[in-house]
């Protein structure tokens, strides 16, 4: 048994800032997860740090069969996506600065964690397979953060593929992700997530990704409801959330580096977290102090010579950050996506939902999202 990581596209470059790219995968093989590397340059102007690279990916999609659905997550919501199934993402050039080369490295996992031998994705009972990436790299908002810049040139990408040679068994199936349920948000409203019967799910997933809308600003309580009150695991607040995620998959860590300026608004990738480790090329400057929750905080700089606070110009930092729910994802804590024994097979329920209760805060701006991981054992024609 050995992996094979194998370039299936290298350097290739985007067919138009905009569009749908399409790559044709093999038609043979156990692919455990698919590596998309991705690299360009940043919008000319340091102020405006608000549409990343991973922001302007809006789809991420991989296809068997022509039309039926393995993968299909947004950019934002691939990168919590694999710090959930304990795949840290790396990149040399995770920024986001005046007209600077920007870089990042995206892995589609197949199964419960990276390398997972349990789960793949056979490749030679599919017929068609192919990743679809829906971008539009000319973004200048997103979700609320409308002060970006658009790139002007397409970027670059390579595709890696990570297959299993000689197994010493057949995989059980493999791991769909895809969006279940949505709706649009109001001031204190409660909406029941119905999940899909029929499918087992290894997990499911909240997210609220929007400025000033996280799931520390908007959330009241979250319930997992099972054949219509039933049986309910568990209901809680966000707090209660937060410390159940951090004590389940522990804190993660993601650094960037970036042109902020003052007191503006920025999309911080974990929305709850504490800053370990900062600079920035104007030693008079430092960070006055980074409120990073709910999606709704400011940098604010303060002057060291006159304490004078806050200082609204533009200041490079890099830093590091130490927190949880990436994107505003939450996973439900019900689920222990390693243990089999947790896993709901929603066939032999009469209903289930995500209750989600949104309080005073809670705006029409928000589009609320439910995900699920699906456990796939048979392969459909």
């Amino acid at each position: 048994m050995y992996w094979q990581n194998r370039y299936h596209k290298e350097g290739a470059v985007f067919d138009s800032l905009t569009g749908l790219e399409t790559i044709d995968l093999p038609n043979k093989g156990l692919l455990s997860g698919v590596e998309l590397r991705v690299w360009g340059a940043c919008g000319d102007d340091a102020t405006k740090p608000d549409v990343w690279l991973h922001d302007r990916l809006k789809k991420i999609e991989l296809i068997v069969n022509g039309s039926k659905v393995v993968k299909s997550l947004t950019g934002e919501q691939l990168l919590a996506d694999m710090l959930y199934k304990k795949t840290p993402h790396y990149s040399h050039d995770m920024k986001n600065m005046n007209a600077a080369s920007c870089e990042e490295f995206f892995y589609i996992n197949l199964g419960r964690h990276y390398h997972d031998i349990d789960y793949m994705l056979d490749l030679g009972k599919v017929t068609d397979p192919e990743i679809r990436i829906d971008h539009n790299f000319a973004l200048a908002k997103q979700n609320g953060w409308d002060y970006g810049v658009a790139m002007t040139t397409e970027p670059s990408y390579s595709v890696v593929l990570h297959i299993l040679r000689e197994p010493p068994a057949a995989p059980k199936g493999y791991i769909k992700t895809s969006e279940l349920y949505r709706f649009t948000g109001g001031i204190s409203k409660k909406e029941n997530m119905m999940v899909p019967r029929g499918p087992m799910y290894s997990n499911l997933y909240v997210q609220s990704w929007y400025l000033a809308q996280g799931l520390g600003y908007l959330l009241d309580k979250l319930e997992l409801n099972i054949n219509s009150d039933d049986i309910i695991p568990f209901r809680v607040g966000p707090t209660e959330l937060a410390a159940e995620i951090a004590r389940q998959y522990g804190l993660f860590q993601m650094s960037q580096q970036v042109t902020l300026t003052g007191q503006q608004a920025y999309p911080f990738p974990l929305e709850q977290a504490v800053i370990l480790f900062y600079h920035n090329d104007l030693v008079a400057y430092v960070p006055q102090y980074l409120d990073i929750w709910g999606n709704a905080g400011k940098a604010g700089f303060k002057d060291i010579a006159t304490g004078l606070t806050p200082y609204t110009g533009q200041v490079n930092m890099a830093f590091t950050l130490s927190g949880i729910w990436p994107f505003s994802v939450s996973p439900i804590p019900y689920f222990n996506p390693m243990d089999e024994r947790t896993w709901i097979d929603s066939s032999k329920l009469g209903d289930l939902w995500v209750r989600f209760e949104g309080n005073a805060s809670m705006s029409t701006d928000v589009v609320v999202k439910l995900l699920g991981d699906e456990v796939v054992t048979k392969y459909e024609t």
